[in-house]
């Protein structure tokens, strides 16, 4: 019986900061091909190791290996990679704290790392607490949470049942998007936000997103007036490519920017 592989190939951003939070540098064959772009988190010394697709030939030319792929990759394009002794792993898509400790779990016991993936587990549930007692000292001044709406530069938010919704909940605010009736991902009608104004405006994927041919439209007239007079906080897309580890430091920096506005300081 051939030994089981222990290097690792990941491939994508999502299972990248997955495999990063579990595993040492030296166990890391590749990364996937977006690990040395501006959306990935990946310390200088394992950009080198991007270029992993999740296509059959590339994961044939990793082999033999543990192969992680992100939510959205197809299991089929493996197989011949696991005739080569490969083995795989699909990270499941998540929208909440529970499910990436789920995920953190279930990768840890494949990269037989269960100890580490409880330290991660533990640490993110200990900020997650510390997130809810600073949400408690805020709201014993402010009578409702502030109001946050997440934008991106087409005009796309994120209501209920998003992991942006769970930062947003996590760090103490509201979601605007979900009192706006948006459910999931959708766009938000600007003129909405005349009636319905946020208190925070959180931005993504302004200066480290693709371009868009719809970019204008973050310059419409409206956004730019409701812009001028509220605050807004810019969150690097890396933090919230998916559902994964790195959530929980987006959630950390809106809670920074509510406390300073629930103090009356400026953004």
């Amino acid at each position: 019986m051939a030994a089981e592989p222990k290097q690792i190939v990941s491939t994508s951003l999502c299972g990248d900061g997955y495999v990063l939070a579990l595993a040492e540098p030296s166990r890391i064959k590749t990364l996937s091909w977006q690990a040395d772009g501006p959306l990935s988190l990946a310390p200088k010394d394992v950009r080198g190791k991007a270029g992993a697709w999740p296509e059959a030939e590339s994961l044939l030319a990793q082999a033999p290996a543990k192969l992680v792929l992100g939510p959205g990759d197809k299991p089929a394009a493996t197989q011949l990679a696991q005739s080569r002794g490969s083995q795989v792993h699909v990270l499941p898509w998540t929208d909440g704290f529970a499910g990436i400790e789920a995920a953190i779990q279930g990768l840890g016991e494949f990269l037989h790392e269960t100890e580490r993936a409880a330290l991660v587990v533990l640490d993110m549930q200990n900020r997650l607490q510390h997130l809810a007692e600073r949400k408690q000292r805020r709201n014993l001044d402010d009578a409702l949470p502030l109001r946050v709406l997440y934008l991106t530069p087409t005009l796309g938010t994120a209501g209920a049942g998003t992991m942006v919704d769970a930062a947003i909940r996590a760090a103490g605010g509201q979601n605007l998007a979900d009192d706006l009736g948006i459910s999931g991902w959708g766009q938000i009608p600007i003129e909405q936000l005349v009636t319905h104004p946020p208190d925070l405006i959180l931005k993504s994927f302004f200066t480290d997103g693709p371009p868009s041919a719809v970019q204008f439209r973050s310059n419409h007239f409206v956004l730019r007036q409701i812009s001028k007079k509220t605050p807004s906080l810019e969150i690097p897309g890396a933090l919230w490519v998916c559902g994964g580890p790195y959530l929980i430091r987006a959630a950390e920096q809106i809670a920074d920017q509510l406390d300073l506005m629930s103090k009356g300081e400026p953004s």
